[in-house]
């Protein structure tokens, strides 16, 4: 009985240890996964801006070919080809244009910044022109299209009585 007695207080000691030790790993686990978070965060973009760089050593050569006067029709063509490079690489991210012309106007992916006659054949609520490009990143939208929507402004006789 005496021998128990004498093990408990070391199984409690050894026990006691282990929790201390286990509770250290754990603290030194939870640093290093916070430190390590940080890390990916502030190094994220790496990837898709050294994919952009050499896009902007072309727009910086085809700034350079301006000054320098070549002909424009050779820097427009090479800025062309500069342009599409940058959109493979947004698409390649999972960028993607929000398609609106010709759409009904769906205010989750359009900005109406202004109202136009609609002109025949052309419903209310058509969008007819795009002033500003709209993304969506892996189906969220990240920047609304800014558009112009068709809108019958003519008072119709018919639609007056309605109202009355």
């Amino acid at each position: 009985m005496e021998d128990k007695d004498q093990a408990r207080p070391e199984e409690k000691k050894e026990h006691w240890d282990q929790l201390l030790r286990l509770k250290a790993e754990f603290e030194n686990t939870k640093k290093r996964l916070e430190r390590e978070k940080i890390e990916a965060i502030k190094f994220a973009n790496e990837r898709l801006l050294a994919e952009i760089l050499p896009v902007v050593d072309n727009f910086d050569r085809a700034m350079a070919s301006i000054s320098e006067g070549h002909d424009p029709e050779k820097v427009k063509k090479g800025l062309g080809i500069a342009q599409e490079q940058i959109h493979q690489i947004l698409e390649l991210h999972g960028v993607q244009v929000v398609k609106c012309l010709g759409k009904d106007f769906d205010p989750k992916l359009h900005e109406a910044v202004a109202v136009v006659e609609a002109n025949e054949g052309v419903k209310d609520g058509t969008v007819v022109d795009e002033i500003q490009k709209g993304y969506l990143l892996n189906g969220r939208l990240i920047r609304p299209s800014k558009v112009r929507i068709a809108q019958n402004l003519k008072e119709n006789p018919e639609s007056k009585e309605q109202a009355q």
